[in-house]
């Protein structure tokens, strides 16, 4: 069965935590999918987002803050795989 991706929401954002709980867990990989579907996600808010920054109302912040979100998610797994290659490998091609 395949984990959910949670694993932002438990490690509160940090890659150092997510490392930890996954080793702890006995089981330690991020499949490229993960980093890819963080990436679709932020790309796929990029007309909204380049609407917002020209049109300069602060309303539309949590927009911003959604992207930001997405942004952030896929720095933690890309992150986090850096650091399952690091140890695998003890280099990373990411």
């Amino acid at each position: 069965m395949p984990r959910e991706a949670s694993l932002f929401e438990e490690s509160d954002g940090s890659v150092v935590r997510a490392y930890l709980l996954l080793k702890s867990a006995g089981s330690a990989n991020i499949p490229p999918n993960w980093i890819e579907r963080a990436k679709e996600s932020r790309k796929n808010r990029e007309g909204t987002i380049a609407g917002v920054l020209k049109g300069g109302r602060v309303n539309d912040i949590l927009k911003l803050e959604e992207w930001e979100l997405a942004y952030r998610k896929e720095c933690f797994y890309r992150g986090l795989r850096v650091l399952l290659e690091l140890e695998r490998e003890g280099t990373s091609n990411l």
